[in-house]
């Protein structure tokens, strides 16, 4: 019995490391290209570009690699509910890996776009699907460890795609790419080791039984076996999609405002401190690294949070926090060393409560469509949020270049999160739906 109950726990944390290291390589896949943007981009264009062009072209690269992440991650979901999460997780990791390898023989910034928006399709689609078969092999009372440790290795790729770039980045850009694609040997291991759920297990027997038999009791049975993404609109699941998809929105929105103008506020700072310029570069990496520092500390803690208060008790938590403590440190970003010193913080709310989704998006919707939910919501949302960047932009601009007060201003959408958590359910101690 002893050693039943240990080759047990064995594979559960195998599931976990497979689901940690998926999202690991996601996030460092998904980097590179922001390390590089510069350098591949002025290449492909030719020696005579601008910066404004290199930038220009640099941002439709990467919306074609956050398009793909959202249409790549809604169709890799639907898939899942079908074929496996296993089979699904090894196809979205094989898929991110040789996009990104691909990337490197690129020709022309168009081909670029399509190898980026292909590796969008990947990035999009193994988070959910990994989730997923994290909550469903994890038992009910572990499951926000085994959650908030998957999310915390996103930030762990971010630091892994600045090692690369340090390592082999002055080789060329395409050489980084490359490297890049070395997670596809992930998948050969795992394809090996790796089962399906013996929930989803179950779920897909009943679905085939129903299928050969065409006997259908209920109108959600038909739809279940032949398109489960309608079931997402039904009467009876259509409350927890909009809640998962606007928990969802409100995340993403707040993590690109809150984060993706840091950079450039740190470079005003430091240019204002009298910081020479080659020494600005090192600082914005600084920021960076503290930033990222603080989201493994936030992702890590949305577990212990949850265990005490429940998992709407965290999302409140953080997005509480985000609205009262995040608004007063852009605002008053006017010392460079201050700001440094409180970058972390931002890195915990903005990053650290995406711990809630692995975790919290899993337990509302039943095996029959979980998968499908989950990307759906979570990916839904990705479409709206690819405006962020562009909604903080207006608002600098009515701000008179003010990065600082357009950040600050950003925050408000924590309010539309704490209001969703108003008619949330809360699922602490729960089993998963069937």
């Amino acid at each position: 019995m002893e050693k039943v109950l240990e080759q047990k726990s064995s594979y559960l944390y195998l599931v976990l490391i497979a689901a940690w290291l998926g999202w690991v390589f996601d996030g460092m896949d998904a980097m590179l290209y922001n390390i590089v943007m510069y350098p591949a981009i002025h290449d492909l264009l030719g020696v005579s570009a601008t910066k404004a062009q290199i930038g220009y072209y640099g941002g439709l690269v990467m919306s074609c690699t956050l398009l793909g992440a959202a249409l790549g991650g809604i169709l890799f979901g639907i898939l899942a509910d079908y074929i496996g999460r296993v089979k699904v997780l090894l196809l979205t990791i094989l898929t991110y890996s040789l996009m990104t390898g691909l990337s490197g023989f690129a020709h022309s910034w168009q081909e670029l776009a399509l190898y980026r928006g292909l590796t969008g399709f990947g990035i999009g689609g193994e988070w959910a699907v990994g989730a997923v078969l994290l909550a469903e092999t994890w038992p009910d009372l572990r499951r926000t460890f085994a959650g908030s440790f998957m999310q915390m290795g996103w930030p762990v790729g971010f630091f892994l795609a600045a090692a690369i770039n340090f390592l082999v980045g002055t080789h060329g850009w395409r050489v980084v790419f490359f490297v890049g694609a070395l997670p596809a040997l992930l998948t050969v291991f795992l394809r090996t080791q790796l089962k399906e759920p013996e929930k989803w297990v179950r779920d897909h027997a009943r679905r085939c039984e129903l299928k050969l038999t065409n006997k259908y009791e209920t109108e959600e049975d038909k739809e279940y076996c032949h398109f489960t993404f309608r079931l997402l609109f039904s009467p009876k699941y259509i409350k927890y999609t909009i809640i998962g998809f606007l928990l969802s929105a409100v995340a993403l929105f707040g993590v690109w405002g809150a984060t993706y103008w840091i950079p450039a506020i740190v470079e005003t700072l430091a240019r204002s401190a009298g910081v020479a310029e080659s020494a600005i570069h090192g600082r914005i990496f600084l920021a960076i690294t503290l930033l990222n520092i603080g989201a493994i500390i936030g992702a890590l803690c949305f577990w212990p949070i949850a265990n005490k208060f429940g998992r709407k008790g965290a999302f409140l938590f953080y997005f509480l926090t985000g609205l009262i403590l995040i608004p007063p440190i852009y605002i008053n970003a006017k010392d460079f060393n201050l700001f440094l010193m409180l970058v972390p913080i931002i890195g915990f709310i903005g990053n650290g409560v995406f711990s809630g989704f692995p975790i919290y998006l899993p337990e509302l919707f039943p095996t029959k469509m979980r998968a499908t939910a989950q990307t759906t919501c979570y990916n839904g949302a990705r479409l709206v949020t690819i405006l962020s960047p562009f909604f903080t932009g207006l608002l600098i601009g009515i701000y008179h270049g003010n990065f600082s007060y357009a950040a600050a201003t950003i925050m408000s959408v924590y309010v539309i999160g704490i209001i969703t958590l108003l008619f949330a359910p809360e699922t602490k101690g729960r089993s998963l739906p069937e």
